[in-house]
């Protein structure tokens, strides 16, 4: 058996395409072939049934997996002992995010996994609507839907507040805000609902209720820089605004819309030590950014002009 074959055959497993498989390994859809049909030639076995769906492993490439699986650790072992570099995972990981938690969260925090496991590149694709969880669409996913579709595991990253923000120029100008009801005196930056395609948000919509938008956007950043640019008050993720100089909390004892990420993994790739490495350097990236995603209910109220 060529070995070398066995990445190949590891490849079309997790990610079920030709295409997607010869992407990530950067080769050509044709050579992934080539290999597959090399290896099921060895071993006089059929091992994938092509389907709707894509590649799928036969009994005899079910049976293979876990051998191929405990060959790619122990070359990675045997590569990380012979530079000296002790055992760690390479290969890259493809991680689906939100926009905002992506930019703001996950990358600033990608240091603290190069450092640790410098042979894992990171693929960081942000999206702003739904995932359609596509075959070979991403490794990991943060997002704020659970889905309920088999072949995923699912598991709970962290919580987040939504809160009010202003600008000090806004606030300055406009009535003193001492209750939600003195929102009907305001200004509100808000959300584009009915593109987002967001039904998490729709709770907030009795804040908007008692306030007078005056623009919507499908942004959070666009969202956030009008809040600071004094278009009005904004709904938005404390992790992107908190901490930031030119915002002003309001209202944080009283508003406020809690919302949950959740972490997505393949079932094929559960057992990938990469991606393994990955999912738990998110779940320590969320631990430690706590204060951030959602900060003291304690922040000093802000009072208008």
């Amino acid at each position: 058996m060529n070995l070398e074959d066995l990445r190949y055959f590891l490849e079309l497993t997790r990610y079920g395409r030709l295409t997607v498989a010869a992407e990530r390994m950067a080769v050509e859809h044709t050579t992934i072939r080539r290999r597959i049909t090399a290896l099921e030639k060895q071993l006089g076995q059929r091992l994938f049934d092509k389907t709707p769906r894509g590649w799928t492993p036969t009994a005899a490439g079910r049976r293979l997996l876990p051998y191929a699986e405990r060959i790619e650790a122990e070359a990675d072992a045997a590569r990380g002992a012979v530079t000296d570099d002790g055992h760690s995972p390479r290969g890259t990981v493809r991680i689906v995010a939100t926009d905002g938690f992506g930019s703001a969260v996950i990358a600033p925090g990608l240091a603290r996994l190069r450092r640790a496991h410098p042979g894992i590149q990171v693929e960081l694709v942000t999206r702003l609507h739904l995932l359609d969880y596509g075959v070979g669409e991403f490794d990991l996913a943060v997002t704020i839907h659970r889905p309920e579709r088999p072949g995923f595991r699912v598991d709970h990253l962290c919580d987040y507040d939504l809160r009010l923000y202003g600008s000090p120029s806004y606030l300055a100008q406009r009535s003193r805000i001492r209750e939600p009801r003195d929102l009907a005196d305001h200004d509100l930056v808000w959300f584009v609902s009915s593109l987002l395609d967001l039904p998490e948000l729709q709770s907030a919509e009795d804040i908007a209720a008692q306030a007078n938008v005056v623009f919507r956007t499908t942004n959070l950043f666009a969202q956030v820089e009008a809040a600071a640019g004094g278009v009005g008050l904004g709904l938005v993720p404390c992790f992107l605004a908190d901490g930031d100089e030119r915002l002003r909390p309001v209202l944080h004892d009283r508003v406020s819309a809690r919302r949950t990420f959740w972490t997505i993994t393949p079932n094929r790739l559960l057992n990938t030590e990469r991606i393994a490495v990955v999912a738990e350097h998110l779940a320590e990236t969320a631990r430690l950014a706590a204060d951030r995603l959602i900060p003291p209910a304690t922040s000093p109220q802000v009072m208008g002009g």
